[in-house]
């Protein structure tokens, strides 16, 4: 499958070429503009008739049955307080947060917070103090050892200092772990209200007490009594909406539904089954059966096949999603890695098709031919997905500094002749390839990109996803020789603002999740002191305009740097399948995944249970 994707991206990019040589850019990107038709934000109208419209069905919910899901892996421990791939997808049921991300309703969410175990909250004038109030109706798992009893100051203050002193993801939030963080303390002065001390006014601090990004290695509530009489290594207790009631190991998970969960319209369904699957094939397989409801995971060349092969599945169309994929060079060994220059890094940006490897990863072209209407777009060092954030590099606004994000070969190779590297150089690019995680498709499909400009490329795909991958590739702050593609950590910055994603990457202060970089010459991970400057005021700017500035000439400074990449694939609305008695699928909606099982409920008149 990984080669036939490959040779696919081949031939187009040599019908590309064809195209250019034939009838010049203009009228290939007349072409591409055809293909991609426009999606949700684009205006353009679905011609294909295949695409189902989510509607609210909450009034007409029949409560009861069994979801079926699924995972891609057996998670090495069951603990969220670890940023866990494996694991999320059970984790959002179970466990929950002081906060969290409110849904959009029939579109994607914007960011805002709601409360979760807090019911309330406010900031001081000055912003450097954030007072919450607890809710009362809030109660633990009814099983051993706290039997279903309520939700306490302590759990909260015992949860802060159990991530404040070892999660992984500390130094991102809590200044005892960093001196750059920005809470400092947490203090409960009454048995219902929390205050949270901070060092500057960040203002994003409170979405990282929400569920945003990948969920597990996050702020998460737990009993108090986890410290002594439970083992959250090989079981699960929270005060979520579900909570594990089976588990066996590289087989799946039961969850039945929390009947104290406070919000008594969240669950509308009594269980979740979530089998361990780990091969593409057979999750294909497993949903065609009927065996799983939905396949958010299902690749982008097989939705139409599918729903050709089993026509009564529902199509839908999703919001437009970049990926929090980045592609970063290496730091070590100093002084002689190719691309300290930054105009090796340049030519490795101008190598990148973007509109190709845009339309292969999202099957542009097919969707189009078959009327689906797809819009997309190329990241910047900001996911596309960003709108009002993100500042379109095809756009008059992004001044010249664009130039590094446009297809140009020959200029490329001029970059790297200065550099003294007429003839290339070779290069080794690393990446996941695990059944937790993989990037191994997109990293193929970039890699030709790098050989037509003398770049050799020898790959390295990691299997050992905890052991090597984690420390070693993605928090390991650069400290690599060549080039990697990897995730950011936890997935949380990214996904928490616009300007944590921006922060998260490209702060020299930020910890686990910068980069690494730094323009001095040394391995020192001191950063761009231009960068660094504005992301110091990016943070704690409360003015949005003032803030939106600074964002927008951060980009356009990174444009010429390229300290990193995110996967230049780009953004692009897609779709995905679902079976028809899945009801409520995609009408509440989120930036992660906060809001996956959000009042679904089940209709077994409808098929898989009974042929349409």
């Amino acid at each position: 499958m990984e080669r036939s994707y490959w040779s696919i991206a081949t031939q187009r990019r040599l019908t590309r070429r064809r195209a250019l040589t034939a009838t010049g850019s203009a009228a290939l990107g007349a072409g591409l503009l055809v293909a991609c038709g426009g999606g949700e934000s684009g205006g353009q109208r679905d011609s294909s008739g295949l695409v189902t419209k989510p509607v609210d069905t909450t009034k007409e919910a029949k409560r009861g049955g069994a979801i079926k899901d699924y995972i891609r892996g057996e998670p090495a421990t069951l603990d969220p307080f670890n940023p866990n791939a494996a694991l999320n997808v059970v984790s959002r049921s179970v466990h929950g947060m002081l906060l969290r991300e409110k849904p959009g309703h029939l579109k994607r969410a914007d960011g805002v917070i709601e409360g979760d175990l807090a019911e309330s909250w406010e900031f001081s004038p000055d912003g450097l103090q954030m007072t919450m109030k607890l809710r009362q109706n809030a109660k633990w798992h009814n099983k051993p050892p706290v039997n279903g009893r309520g939700v306490d100051v302590e759990d909260v203050l015992f949860s802060w200092k159990r991530y404040e002193d070892k999660a992984p993801l500390a130094s991102i939030l809590a200044n005892k772990k960093s001196p750059d963080a920005p809470v400092l303390s947490m203090t409960a002065p009454d048995a219902r209200t929390l205050v949270i001390k901070l060092k500057e006014p960040v203002v994003y601090v409170a979405n990282y007490f929400g569920g945003f990004g990948s969920f597990t290695g996050q702020v998460m509530m737990y009993p108090k009594e986890t410290a002594s009489s439970f083992d959250t290594r090989n079981d699960m207790i929270g005060h979520g909406p579900f909570m594990l009631t089976g588990h066996t190991p590289s087989v799946g998970f039961t969850l039945k539904r929390n009947p104290d969960y406070w919000d008594k319209d969240w669950a509308l369904v009594d269980q979740i089954d979530i089998p361990v699957v780990i091969e593409p094939a057979t999750q294909l397989t497993q949903f065609q059966a009927g065996n799983l409801h939905y396949f958010v995971g299902i690749r982008a060349e097989d939705v139409l096949a599918t729903k050709r092969q089993v026509p009564q599945l529902d199509l839908y169309a999703t919001d437009m999603t970049s990926t929090s994929q980045v592609v970063t060079f290496g730091v070590f060994p100093e002084r002689t890695a190719p691309l300290l220059d930054e105009r090796v890094r340049q030519a490795v940006s101008m190598s990148m098709d973007r509109d190709l490897l845009n339309s292969v990863k999202y099957y542009v072209k097919e969707y189009g031919a078959s009327g689906l209407p797809v819009e997309t777009r190329w990241n910047t060092h900001l996911a596309a997905h960003w709108d009002g954030w993100w500042l379109d590099p095809q756009g008059k606004d992004f001044g010249p500094n664009a130039k590094y994000f446009q297809y140009n070969v020959a200029e490329a190779k001029k970059l790297l002749a200065a550099a003294g590297h007429a003839n290339g150089f070779d290069m080794t690019l690393r990446y996941p390839a695990a059944p937790q995680l993989s990037y191994e498709r997109d990293t193929i499909a970039m890699i030709g990109n790098l050989q037509d400009i003398g770049i050799k490329v020898s790959q390295e795909a990691i299997a050992d996803y905890t052991k090597r991958y984690i420390p070693d590739i993605r928090d390991g702050n650069g400290q690599y020789e060549g080039m990697a593609v990897h995730s950011v950590t936890g997935g949380i910055p990214v996904q928490v603002s616009e300007t944590a994603a921006l922060v998260a990457i490209h702060w020299a202060k930020s910890g686990v999740t910068f980069h690494g970089y730094s323009t001095s010459g040394r391995n020192d991970q001191s950063g761009d002191p231009a960068v660094n400057s504005l992301l110091e005021k990016a943070r704690t700017e409360r003015d949005t305009t003032a803030r939106r500035k600074l964002i927008y000439d951060t980009q356009r400074l990174l444009a010429k740097a390229q300290h990193s990449m995110i996967l230049p694939q780009g953004a692009a609305n897609g779709f995905v399948l679902a079976w028809p008695a899945l009801k409520n699928y995609r009408v509440w909606r989120s930036i992660g995944q906060s809001w996956n099982m959000y009042q679904l409920w089940l209709d077994q008149t409808k098929p898989p249970f009974k042929s349409a």
